[in-house]
C-alpha cells in the first residue's frame, strides 16, 4: 500500500482566500441602522437623512421608487455615509434601494408623522394593561400606523445604532406597546389622515441622569464627583463590584424582616406595640399611618372592627 501526500500550501492558500471573503462580508458590506428598514416611515415636509455605513471611501447608490434619479454618497474614512432628500408627498408604500458591494432594498415605506416617544414608566406601560384593554387592543388594526421598540441596552457612552424593528400596528404588535403612543399616534392618523411611525423608547425607573449627556453631568459641580467615579468603574470594574455586592449583602441584613435589624426583632408587628414615636405618614393609596424612619419603611395601621351577634 503506498503512502498518501498532503499539500498543506494549497489547504492554506484555500483557507486564507475564505478569510479574507468573510472579513469583506462582515466589515465591508453596505448596512443601515435599525430605524431604517422595512415598514418605516419618513417625516413628510422636510429633508429627511438616510445614513449607514460601507467600506471607507466607497460610494453608495441610492435609488428610491417614487424619483428617477439616483444618488451617489461617499463613506467616510471610518465608513459611515450620510445624505438628505426630499421625500414625497404622504403616503405610500415605497421602496429604497442602497447599493454598494451589495445591495439593500427596503419595502414598504411610508410617508407621514414620525414621532418619538420617550419617558419613564408612564410612557413605557402596555396597551395590554390600560381599562377596556381586552377592547382597545382587538380593535387596533392601523396597518398605517408604524411602531418601532428600542429595545433596552446599557451603554458607557452615546451607541450608533439600536435593536429594534418597524411592525405595522395590530392586536398582535400593540398589545406589547406603549399605550401612550398609541393611543396619541392613533388620534393623529385618524385626525391627519396620514401614516404614522411611533418610536418608543421608554424605560421605567430610569433617572434624568441617564438620558443627559456625559460632558453636561461633567460641568455640574453636583455631578463631577459622581461622573469620575463611573470613570473610576469603568477603567477598573473588579474591585467596584466586589464593593457594591457587599454593600447589597450589609443592606440585605439590615432590613431582613427576621434577622436582628429587622422589623420582627424590633416588635413593629406585635399587637400592643408602642408606635406613639413613629411620625404620622399621610399617603392617598394608605391614609394616615406611623412610619418608622430607617432604611426600609415600615407601615403600620389600626383597624376597628364591630361583630353582631345574631341569636
Amino acid at each position: 500500500m503506498g503512502h498518501g501526500k498532503v499539500r498543506l500550501g494549497n489547504v492554506s492558500v484555500l483557507v486564507f482566500s475564505l478569510l479574507l471573503a468573510v472579513s469583506a462580508e462582515a466589515f465591508g458590506a453596505v448596512r443601515l441602522p435599525a430605524v431604517i428598514g422595512d415598514n418605516m416611515v419618513l417625516q413628510r415636509g422636510a429633508k429627511v437623512p438616510i445614513w449607514g455605513w460601507a467600506q471607507p471611501d466607497e460610494e453608495v447608490m441610492v435609488s428610491v421608487s417614487w424619483h428617477t434619479m439616483q444618488w451617489a454618497v461617499k463613506a467616510d474614512k471610518d465608513g459611515k455615509w450620510v445624505f438628505k432628500m426630499n421625500p414625497p408627498k404622504e403616503g405610500g408604500p415605497y421602496e429604497m434601494t442602497i447599493k454598494g458591494q451589495n445591495t439593500i432594498t427596503v419595502r414598504n415605506i411610508m410617508v407621514g408623522e414620525v414621532w418619538v416617544c420617550s419617558g419613564q414608566s408612564n410612557m413605557e406601560w402596555p396597551a395590554s394593561q390600560v381599562v377596556n384593554a381586552e377592547k382597545e387592543v382587538a380593535a387596533a388594526n392601523y396597518p398605517n400606523i408604524r411602531l418601532f421598540t428600542v429595545q433596552k441596552k446599557v451603554a458607557e457612552k452615546p451607541q450608533s445604532d439600536c435593536s429594534g424593528s418597524w411592525t405595522a400596528c395590530s392586536p398582535e404588535t400593540v398589545r406589547g406597546f406603549s399605550a401612550v403612543g398609541y393611543f396619541f399616534g392613533r388620534q393623529l392618523h385618524t385626525e391627519l389622515n396620514v401614516p404614522v411611525g411611533l418610536i418608543n423608547t421608554s424605560w421605567g425607573g430610569t433617572p434624568a441622569e441617564a438620558w443627559t449627556s456625559k460632558r453636561v453631568l461633567s460641568e455640574m459641580d453636583d455631578f463631577r464627583p459622581i461622573m469620575q467615579e463611573i470613570e473610576q468603574v469603568v477603567a477598573n470594574p473588579e474591585p467596584s463590584e466586589k464593593k457594591y455586592q457587599e454593600q447589597v449583602l450589609s443592606w440585605h441584613k439590615k432590613i431582613d424582616f427576621s434577622g436582628p435589624e429587622g422589623a420582627a426583632a424590633k416588635g413593629c408587628t406585635d399587637i400592643d406595640f408602642d408606635d406613639s414615636g413613629w411620625s404620622r405618614w399621610s399617603c392617598l393609596c394608605f391614609g394616615s399611618r406611623p412610619v418608622l424612619k430607617t432604611s426600609t419603611v415600615w407601615c403600620g395601621s389600626e383597624k376597628t372592627s364591630r361583630s353582631r351577634n345574631h341569636g
